[in-house]
């Protein structure tokens, strides 16, 4: 078999087996709100109860030195405009694991100490939003993480489907587990 009829099997193996996850992950995967109307793609959630206040979250999740903290390890985020955070702060993240991925955000939305919203501006996730929505639930906190995107392309698309989904539930689940490690540490410590 030729180097071209090879190719074009694989593209048509891949094309068949995206149209398979596409069909039967979408409604998995897909959250209908109307908190998100106006915004394009999957809506990608995760939700974690702390025991702290919207306060400590919120300055955990606005300092830079803080943030580093939560991430998991392979995970580099720097802040890339001087402090105060705020909205026009620019957002570098390298995921340096089996593979790499990089991207920016622009801080959009900043209201203490409810919710930050921010937005893709290039990489994997260009064009998406990065919402966390802080709320008080009696003596706990619901912190509650979203993207919203759309994966531009079939290559994108196939590799958010059968890959860089999971790896992003795994990371986010990850830092809510370490959010929840360090705000729920005695101030002392």
């Amino acid at each position: 078999m030729s180097s071209i009829s090879s190719q074009r099997v694989f593209c048509l193996q891949a094309l068949f087996l995206f149209f398979l996850f596409s069909q039967a992950c979408s409604s998995k995967y897909t959250l209908e709100s109307s908190d998100y109307r106006g915004y394009e793609g999957e809506i990608n959630q995760h939700t974690r109860l702390i025991q702290a206040s919207r306060e400590r979250i919120f300055q955990i999740l606005t300092s830079e030195d803080s943030f580093r903290e939560i991430c998991p390890k392979g995970t580099i985020v720097t802040f890339e405009t001087p402090p105060p955070y705020r909205a026009g702060t620019l957002v570098r993240t390298k995921i340096a694991h089996i593979f790499e991925l990089e991207w920016n955000t622009r801080v959009e939305e900043v209201s203490p100490p409810s919710k930050i919203r921010l937005h893709f501006l290039e990489g994997f996730f260009a064009g998406g939003t990065e919402i966390w929505e802080i709320e008080s639930l009696g003596k706990k906190t619901q912190v509650t993480h979203t993207i919203i995107f759309k994966p531009i392309g079939i290559l994108r698309s196939l590799a958010w489907a059968l890959k860089v989904r999971t790896k992003h539930d795994k990371m986010i689940e990850a830092v809510l587990a370490n959010l929840q490690r360090v705000s729920e540490r005695h101030p002392t410590e």
